[in-house]
């Protein structure tokens, strides 16, 4: 089994809204090759073309694991025309309510039942041998994170949103999640379970005995064009969040 990030996702947020900068995780075992979300509309123009980088193509992908119904993780679903997709029952049942909620991509959800692909997962199972699914509610009612197992690898949780960072692994509180209380226990029981966490909007995170460890760094740019800012060339932002550890605290 291999995983790799097409995308790692970013901790970030606007002043006046969001970034949308979510991760995308491409698993391969055996004969399955499976993606994990979508990325959001910010990252639709590069998807085909950092699947080339890694060597992947996304008509071979045969399963599409949807973490969550919000647009930085949807998004892209289209171009995955081969995939069985996968989400959770109570995650549907939720979109299918229409609640009023500003990161659900209007009419997407109607257009992946269309496609005849869809598949709601009831209960955490194995999906294949070594890959299980968990529910973990609290960012939205039905949120799914998957789990890697293999003889000898730390266990890996692929988190989507139930973690979004390093600092909701380390103390679990979330205030303005849709459940505070859910999402509390649900990183509880990732904690519990993973070596290793994918989350949301982070880098990859390791659990070890009492501090989250990130493992790598993370950097994006934000490119204003010549002659906005300054008339000779583009000004860069460069947004770096480097390599640190939290100490994990305890949660009811």
């Amino acid at each position: 089994m291999k995983y790799e990030l097409v995308f790692p996702g970013f901790p970030g947020r606007m002043t006046t809204g969001t970034l949308g900068w979510g991760a995308m995780v491409y698993i391969e075992h055996g004969p399955h090759k499976i993606m994990f979300d979508t990325a959001g509309p910010g990252k639709r123009i590069e998807v085909r073309q950092r699947l080339k980088e890694i060597g992947v193509d996304a008509n071979e992908i045969n399963m599409l694991i949807l973490s969550h119904f919000h647009y930085d993780h949807v998004y892209n679903y289209d171009y995955f025309p081969n995939a069985q997709i996968l989400m959770h029952q109570v995650e549907s049942d939720w979109v299918s309510s229409d609640p009023d909620n500003y990161a659900i991509p209007p009419h997407f959800y109607a257009a992946i039942k269309k496609t005849g692909r869809l598949e709601l997962i009831k209960r955490d199972e194995e999906i294949i041998p070594g890959i299980s699914t968990l529910f973990v509610p609290g960012h939205t009612p039905g949120g799914m994170a998957l789990i890697l197992r293999e003889t000898n690898k730390p266990v890996t949780v692929v988190a989507g949103d139930a973690v979004k960072n390093m600092a909701e692994l380390a103390d679990g509180r979330v205030p303005k999640a849709w459940d505070p209380i859910a999402t509390a226990q649900s990183i509880k029981r990732i904690r519990n379970i993973a070596d290793i966490v994918i989350p949301g909007h982070d880098r990859i995170l390791q659990v070890a005995g009492n501090q989250i460890i990130a493992l790598t760094a993370l950097h994006e740019t934000i490119v204003i064009p010549a002659g906005v800012a300054d008339k000779e060339k583009p000004t860069l932002f460069e947004l770096i969040i480097e390599q640190n550890t939290l100490e994990i605290q305890p949660i009811q």
